[in-house]
């Protein structure tokens, strides 16, 4: 390998690492008939129940654009997992609530993603995980902190 793409090699591995952990989310929610982004969305509403949550909230969360997270919330009502409710402070706005089969698949997921974790952290030390966690923390810093 030349020392002129030996820098991007880290990218390579965290893009690979993202991707796979990505699949595998998939294939074990695959079973409860959602995917990740959807398993996502039901956790963070059920994180946030009582809040007003609208259509913006969840693109900013899973930092997607307007017209994809459109197409998940039709997608999510059409499977009764969410709600969408007139917001009667902003005409032009739905919040968005968990149905009763959104609020039981929450267990499934957390499994999954229990599981996930597990198989993620398979290998590593209890001082592996806590620093991967810490690594990972900095690089979503300072990401984003180009991105405001």
């Amino acid at each position: 390998m030349s020392t002129d793409t030996a820098p991007h090699l880290p990218l390579i591995k965290l893009h690979t690492a993202d991707h796979l952990t990505y699949l595998r989310a998939n294939h074990l929610l695959k079973q409860h008939g959602i995917t990740i982004q959807q398993a996502l969305i039901i956790q963070y509403l059920a994180w946030h129940a009582g809040h007003s949550i609208n259509q913006k909230n969840i693109e900013l969360y899973l930092g997607i654009s307007n017209p994809s997270v459109t197409s998940l919330m039709k997608t999510m009502v059409a499977k009764n997992l969410i709600r969408r409710l007139p917001d009667r402070s902003d005409a032009r706005s739905y919040l968005l609530c968990l149905t009763p089969h959104g609020q039981q698949l929450q267990e499934s997921i957390c499994k999954a993603f229990e599981q996930l974790s597990f198989e993620v952290n398979a290998g590593l030390t209890e001082e592996e995980q806590e620093q991967l966690n810490l690594l990972l923390d900095k690089i979503t810093h300072n990401l984003s902190a180009v991105l405001r």
